[in-house]
């Protein structure tokens, strides 16, 4: 494509980069911001060859914004419909936290983006996208992000946990409702910015601070590994699914599929197993007598009383080692003088309940 033919729009000149049809020169121009085209349209260009194959390039197009204002930028966030990818790359290449609010409040932000903002975010970055509780409902998984931030406020963390337990108790409701519904209503349309990443990738583009500001993988080798183990190719599915899907499997799935997600280390997933309705106290007891769930897990049934009525459940709380201590010490007053003596000579259980329960033998035998 010679320069005379350049094409004059925006839209088709970023469409021409993504396809690695632009010559170097216009692209560079562009950079410069000496092309004749609106303000807006060069932001979008730039912001574009901030990732360009070319590191010069790239390195002039970061600089040109880089000497725009943060307020005509965020001016501009909030008053035009930028697309999810532009955005994700406008918060790589300014790093301002009012930047960053306004790209977090935008309703085009991708899920990757969003993701992204949750995991390194400022307090106050936590607080928009926490109280975004439509956004959040289309991208669970930003809560393990929240969560796994090394910068998160103990009153995000509160509020991620009412989040949660306020969503288990709703979906919990819905599936009592209607077994067969596919999905909440309040579903979020999910934006991503996937196919414009492998498109820029396919050009050998390079995403800025990549490395500094990672896009978030969701890794949960401990389902990875239950699902292995049950050499099921029906249950790999499982893998692939998000997180909101995984919690409806989880409350109106099949036994099997409960018995796998128990192990998901995200907590949502977790709590909709033990929230759904088909779980029987044959399946908690198998549970709470297993060494491989999350601490959680046991926390969670040690907190139920009316699964703690039925005895081999409350049984094998206190013989988990993952049972909160003092919890597994009130309940083994309600068990038999036998279990008791087991108890005092299983070393797999907690040091402290087997040394409560010798205690507990010697003053039964005075």
């Amino acid at each position: 494509m010679a320069a005379d033919d350049t094409i004059n729009t925006a839209e088709k000149l970023i469409e021409g980069i993504l396809a690695g049809r632009v010559p170097r020169q216009v692209r560079l121009f562009a950079a410069q911001g000496l092309l004749p085209v609106s303000r807006e349209d060069l932001f979008r260009l730039q912001l574009v060859l901030s990732a360009d194959p070319d590191p010069e390039l790239a390195a002039t197009a970061a600089s040109s914004l880089s000497e725009v204002s943060a307020r005509v930028l965020i001016d501009w966030i909030r008053n035009q419909p930028i697309d999810p990818l532009e955005l994700d790359l406008l918060a790589r290449v300014r790093e301002e936290q009012e930047i960053w609010v306004a790209v977090a409040q935008h309703r085009n932000v991708g899920d990757e983006t969003f993701r992204m903002l949750a995991s390194h975010g400022a307090e106050t970055i936590q607080d928009v996208i926490i109280t975004n509780q439509v956004r959040v409902l289309g991208c669970l998984e930003v809560l393990e992000d929240l969560k796994a931030n090394p910068q998160v406020s103990q009153v995000v963390l509160r509020r991620v946990r009412e989040f949660e337990e306020e969503f288990i108790e709703k979906a919990a409701a819905e599936v009592a409702q209607a077994p067969d519904s596919q999905e909440m209503q309040e579903e979020a349309a999910r934006a991503s910015i996937q196919g414009a990443l492998e498109a820029l990738r396919a050009i050998g583009a390079h995403i800025p601070k990549e490395e500094e500001f990672p896009f978030a993988q969701d890794s949960d080798l401990s389902l990875e590994q239950k699902v292995l183990a049950a050499s099921r190719s029906t249950l790999s599915k499982l893998l692939d699914m998000s997180v909101k899907e995984k919690v409806f499997v989880a409350m109106r799935g099949s036994r099997e599929e409960r018995g796998i997600l128990i192990n998901s280390r995200n907590r949502l997933v977790m709590r909709a197993v033990l929230a759904s309705p088909k779980l029987n106290d044959g399946e908690v007891e198998r549970f709470a007598g297993s060494k491989s769930v999350s601490d959680e897990v046991i926390r969670v049934i040690s907190g139920n009383n009316k699964w703690l009525r039925h005895y081999p459940i409350l049984l094998a709380v206190v013989q988990n080692p993952k049972a909160p201590v003092q919890k597994a010490i009130r309940l083994m007053n309600q068990l038999s003088r036998r279990d008791i003596n087991r108890l005092s000579m299983d070393r797999n259980v907690n040091p402290i309940i087997r040394r409560q329960a010798k205690n507990r033998l010697e003053k039964m035998q005075r």
